[in-house]
């Protein structure tokens, strides 16, 4: 078993250091588990401008070196990642290319949580926006989605539909930009994860079903993501994942390693 995607305190948002996290993961029987918080808002002048969505900027590097220490502990317990969740902003996709080549990451997420820096924590309200103002967010977004798969430093992108989700005008303007999309992230080789957070509040997760068959049909590298804020959610819905995945055909799924992917088959 292995887990991609999961937090710590460090963001703000999420509960736990990085080895309660670990110590699940160690209890349930998962072998690798990468951790990948929220990146740092490196273009911003303050230390950490907003204390609550990601870790300060001095943080950074006490982030990959306490994992780097810790890989060390759990030596033969359990296999740890150094990753992390970034942001992708047009303004800013060099300087963060250039921070991250600068530390020894096993992979980058890359999600989209706001389509501008200067609209962080003041997203378009969707469902009170006009029809002028949607086209102008979605715009932004597919042009963050482009830039995502085309960065040369994204190894894997993010809850991909999770953007505005549960909007049915939102959908309906995305369903026909997916095929291009995917075949896009299966050109670049930028693997799709499996995000089950929506596991949450119900039996949902992300992309939708009818994207990962989707995926399946172009090509794409798959794995696994509980985006785990609290370690009790670690791993959270492998089993379901693993099994989905093999019955749509999928015979493996990938992990990084030093940016580079790992296949591991897909085993009941």
């Amino acid at each position: 078993m292995f887990d991609l995607h999961t937090h710590h305190e460090r963001c703000g948002h999420a509960v736990g250091s990085l080895e309660d996290y670990i110590e699940k993961a160690i209890a349930k029987d998962v072998q690798i588990l990468g951790i990948s918080d929220h990146s740092p808002y490196f273009f911003a002048d303050e230390d950490q401008p907003y204390p609550g969505l990601a870790m300060a900027k001095s943080e950074f590097s006490n982030y990959v070196e306490e994992i780097m220490r810790l890989k060390k502990k759990y030596e033969g317990h359990i296999e740890l990642l150094i990753g992390v969740e970034s942001d992708v902003f047009k303004e800013y996709i060099h300087l963060y290319g250039q921070v991250y080549a600068r530390f020894p990451l096993d992979y980058v997420i890359g999600s989209i949580h706001f389509t501008s820096p200067f609209k962080i924590l003041k997203g378009l309200d969707w469902n009170a926006a006009s029809d002028q103002e949607r086209q102008t967010e979605f715009k932004r977004f597919m042009e963050l989605t482009q830039l995502i798969i085309q960065s040369n430093w994204v190894n894997i992108i993010g809850h991909l539909d999770r953007f505005n989700r549960g909007f049915s005008s939102f959908a309906e303007m995305l369903a026909p930009h997916m095929d291009s999309i995917l075949k896009m992230l299966a050109e670049k080789g930028v693997a799709l994860e499996v995000n089950t957070s929506g596991f949450r509040n119900s039996e949902v997760w992300y992309p939708s079903m009818e994207v990962i068959e989707r995926a399946h049909f172009f090509g794409l590298d798959v794995t696994f993501a509980s985006d785990a804020h609290h370690p009790d959610r670690i791993g959270d819905g492998w089993e379901m994942v693993r099994d989905i995945l093999r019955n749509i055909g999928y015979k493996r799924w990938v992990i990084f390693r030093q940016r580079r992917p790992v296949y591991l088959d897909i085993q009941f």
